[in-house]
């Protein structure tokens, strides 16, 4: 799994943040945290998650699902792709032996 871009935005009462993860075989899942602008209101924060086929078909879904939860539309949206180490790259770099002689 990897995570392909990170979403944000604003919805009515609530503000959202998430991620969208590839799961393999071209499929997508994202992540979304729907959080109440007000602290202290009588809104609860929730966590859903919507799939798809594609990024956009994914993208689509969770906005669709943050809509319906939040009560109203999304006002402003987000979408950062991700920049993260693939399984090409590696993480530290390789160290060698001294040579003996």
């Amino acid at each position: 799994m990897a995570m392909k871009a990170r979403l944000q935005g604003n919805a009515g009462n609530y503000r959202f943040r998430g991620a969208v993860w590839e799961l393999g075989s071209f499929a997508y899942r994202a992540y979304v945290h729907l959080i109440p602008k007000v602290a202290r209101s009588h809104l609860h924060r929730s966590i859903l998650s919507a799939d798809g086929m594609t990024m956009q078909e994914t993208v689509g879904a969770a906005k669709a699902r943050v809509k319906y939860l939040a009560g109203s539309p999304v006002e402003w949206f987000e979408l950062v792709p991700s920049v993260g180490h693939t399984h090409r790259q590696r993480l530290a770099p390789r160290r060698y032996l001294p040579p003996t002689d």
